[in-house]
């Protein structure tokens, strides 16, 4: 049996993905673990999370924030966003930076057992994964299977979790998935055989569709089912260590509010 958590945009928030961890093993039995990127910016545990990361010895994949810490640029982000990169770097030691820069940009993940199904992990895109591109919408998804070779492809970047699907012919979203993310905190897919699915799990650690809990994913390889899942956690504490690191105070708001 092989139970895979499937996790991204940490952003530094160790109370948000210590919640999802202890879900993912004790309530879901998980045996592994992916991560696709993002692991710091914004929130006050980037080294912590980052040790956190590297001890599970995980497929991982670099996000651009992980990219930014190693080389900053803040080409593309606002003020608020490169103070908080700013104070990273400065709590990062050189192991850990070297460990970012070492990360991969894509990987095909393939689980444990006999006859798992691989399954491919990049952090935005696959047909361009270094600039960084949104998939906001199925239009966006199209290209993106042109490039996937596995069934299912796992990614982050935009913070919403959402699931594309591709016949052959076209993509479009799953609005039915989303409507069950929503109504109830999870949600099961059974992917269809012969077809592709491009499937962003959230985030961990800033969720960005007005619902504060954290999601992640988790993909059974034996029932080939994949479910999205949200999970509470101390949101309050998260706050607390934003402020007290002298991080915007927006950072601290926008985890209660979901956006």
């Amino acid at each position: 049996m092989s139970r895979t958590a499937i996790i991204s945009d940490i952003h530094s928030n160790y109370h948000a993905l210590y919640a999802v961890m202890s879900d993912a093993f004790e309530q879901e039995h998980c045996t592994e673990v992916a991560c696709l990127g993002d692991i710091v910016g914004y929130n006050a545990y980037p080294g912590t999370c980052v040790d956190y990361i590297r001890q599970l010895n995980c497929p991982v994949v670099k996000g651009n924030h992980d990219a930014e810490v190693v080389a900053p640029m803040y080409e593309k982000m606002n003020d608020m966003a490169r103070e908080a990169m700013e104070w990273t770097v400065r709590q990062l030691t050189d192991e850990q930076l070297q460990w970012l820069a070492r990360l991969q940009y894509q990987r095909i993940v393939r689980p444990t057992g006999t006859g798992a199904n691989s399954f491919t992990i990049v952090h935005s895109t696959l047909d361009q994964p270094k600039a960084w591109n949104y998939i906001i919408n199925a239009n966006d998804a199209a290209g993106n299977f042109n490039k996937q070779f596995s069934q299912l492809c796992f990614h982050g970047h935009t913070h919403i979790p959402k699931i594309y699907h591709w016949d052959g012919r076209h993509a479009e979203e799953d609005y039915e998935a989303k409507h069950r993310l929503v109504m109830n905190g999870y949600a099961e897919l059974q992917p269809i055989p012969g077809h592709k699915y491009f499937v962003n799990v959230g985030s961990v650690g800033q969720p960005r569709d007005n619902d504060p809990r954290a999601c992640y994913a988790i993909f059974d390889s034996d029932a080939n089912m994949v479910l999205m899942k949200r999970v509470p956690y101390d949101i309050a504490g998260a706050q607390h260590a934003i402020l007290e690191a002298g991080l915007p105070s927006f950072l601290a708001e926008r985890l209660e509010r979901g956006c």
